[in-house]
Formats: structure tokens, C-alpha cells, sequence
């Protein structure tokens, strides 16, 4: 079968999440001609968020609700949205190349994944006890005893939803305090249900087939290990930036380098939202990270 002919843009935007919804949506109303691409992660890691919390406008939303809002708003700007993965992406003479079309720059918004602990147990129980998502999963594990392991927003986040839920909870940190903010630990730590392990670290994640029975918890004070059980577990200890479509230069996180403008270091390309170096990590990081590089576009008088 004939390849589909080629179409050019202006600019393109790789990623419909957040930050690349805000940079498509802004730079279709700047008149330039834009194109979505989604990397097959329409919306990313806030689609299965249950209630959105410091967006104005969009406090106590869901996620799914505010991407469906965000897309609405980029196809009424007149942006050309593709649905379906990039998978190859490459610089020719003074234009971006992918399969089906070509523009001489680029905002790349693949944002990030979830990291892994990277510990036995936690690949061959994926899906049976252990879980990225406690708005997807938590209802399985009602009235039951789980774990959160993090420090930050996302597992707070998800650890209060999981105690609406589930017989007790319990939050395990590598660390002596939350990452947090403040209004999401106070929560927290209000509810009885929800215990704290400080100081603690992971190594292993037990069970069956039938699913996690309990986790090997080893304690950096006291130098001791113990099993807790419970009978899922939910790992939110980062994001690891989704940069492999470019070779532009990363910090030590693998975050993509970029200027004041969000440009890294390759010709007309800039890179926004969690797939950069620096980024803040809440929504109005992201959509002031989108509508900033496609002014920078912008500027450069297509």
C-alpha cells in the first residue's frame, strides 16, 4: 500500500498532555499551522488522576475531564490533531522529519514515566497486587490492608483516595519528611487508617499467583528488615523524562536541557512540561511551559 502523502506545518507538537495541548492550542491561535501528534498517552499520567487539585477552574475535576476540556479547545483553535504514537523523529536540512510530515520546529511534550523500584517481586506481580494507579485499581483492594511507597504529591494524592477505600494504608519513605505539599500531609495525617513508615526502603515485594502477600521493608535507622503484609502495593517514587525520539542534551535526571524560551540545544526544537530539565511539575507549570514555547515559535517570524 502507498504511504500516505506527506503534509508540512509550521510547527509540530509531539505529546497531547497537558503541556502539549497548552502549546498546540497557543500556537493555532498565534495563526501558525499546527499539528498535535499524541504519542499514544493522549492526555499522559493525569488521565487517571480522580480529582484535579490547584488548576483554576478545574479544582476537584477529574483528570480525564480536564483533558477532554483541553482537547476540545485545541481542535476549536484549529490545530491538526493526530492520534496514534511517533515513533521516529529526525532533522533534515532545516526541517523536523516524521513519517507523515515535516515542520521546521518541534515542541517535544512526551512528558514522563512512572519509575520502577526495580526490585524482586514487583514485575512478576504487576497487575496483582501491584499498581501505578490506586484511582484504577483501589476498589479491588476494599477493605484490605496496602502500601504507597513515595513522598511526593502523586503519592499522597493517592494514598488519600486509597483510604476512602481500604482497611489501612500505609505510606513507606526513604526519606525523614514528605515532599508533599503541605495541605496534602495534614490530610494525611489526620486520618487513622494511615500509617508511616520513615526511613524505609523496599527491597522486595512477596506473593503468590494469587497475588502480593506482603513487602520486605528494611529500616536505614535501625539497619533491621521485616515483612509487612498487605495485599497490594503502590509505587509513586518519580517520573523518569520520555526522551528517547531526540539526542538533545539531558541533565542528570535525563531531563532534556533547555534556555528561557524551553529551546535545547537542537535547531528548532524546544521541549516542555515533564519532559525537561527543571520543570515545576504542577498543571499550571506544564500549560505556562506549552504557551511559552509556541510564543517563542512564534517570535521566530515563520
Amino acid at each position: 500500500m502507498p504511504r500516505a502523502p506527506r503534509t508540512t506545518h509550521q510547527v509540530i507538537v509531539i505529546g497531547a498532555g497537558i503541556a502539549g495541548m497548552a502549546a498546540a492550542t497557543e500556537a493555532a491561535r498565534c495563526g501558525l499551522k499546527t499539528a498535535l501528534f499524541d504519542d499514544g498517552m493522549l492526555g499522559g499520567l493525569i488521565i487517571n488522576v480522580g480529582a484535579v487539585h490547584g488548576h483554576p477552574g478545574a479544582d476537584g475535576t477529574t483528570g480525564a475531564d480536564l483533558v477532554n476540556t483541553m482537547l476540545g479547545e485545541v481542535m476549536a483553535a484549529g490545530a491538526d490533531y493526530q492520534p496514534g504514537a511517533v515513533t521516529e523523529l529526525a532533522r533534515e536540512a532545516t526541517h523536523w522529519r516524521l513519517p507523515d510530515a515535516t515542520a521546521p520546529h518541534v515542541i517535544l511534550a512526551t512528558g514522563a514515566e512512572l519509575r520502577t523500584l526495580d526490585i524482586p517481586g514487583e514485575a512478576e506481580l504487576a497487575g496483582r497486587g501491584v499498581s501505578q494507579c490506586a484511582f484504577c485499581d483501589g476498589g479491588l483492594y476494599r477493605g484490605q490492608d496496602v502500601a504507597v511507597v513515595g513522598g511526593g504529591d502523586a503519592a499522597f494524592q493517592e494514598a488519600l483516595h486509597l483510604a476512602e477505600l481500604c482497611a489501612s494504608v500505609t505510606m513507606i519513605l526513604r526519606g525523614r519528611k514528605p515532599r508533599a505539599r503541605p495541605v496534602f500531609v495534614r490530610q494525611a495525617a489526620d486520618l487513622e487508617n494511615m500509617h508511616f513508615r520513615w526511613q524505609t526502603e523496599v527491597r522486595e515485594i512477596i506473593g503468590t499467583d494469587g497475588g502480593v502477600e506482603a513487602v520486605r521493608l528494611h529500616d536505614h535507622d535501625s539497619g533491621g528488615e521485616e515483612n509487612l503484609e498487605i495485599r497490594a502495593i503502590f509505587p509513586f517514587i518519580g517520573l523518569a523524562p520520555r526522551t528517547g525520539l531526540v539526542t538533545a542534551g539531558r541533565d542528570d535526571s535525563g531531563g532534556l536541557i533547555v534556555d528561557e524560551n524551553l529551546a535545547t540545544d537542537q535547531p528548532g526544537l524546544y521541549a516542555v512540561g515533564a519532559v525537561r530539565a527543571g520543570h515545576g511539575g504542577q498543571i499550571a507549570h506544564a500549560i505556562a511551559d506549552g504557551k511559552r514555547a509556541a510564543q517563542a515559535v512564534w517570535r521566530a517570524g515563520l
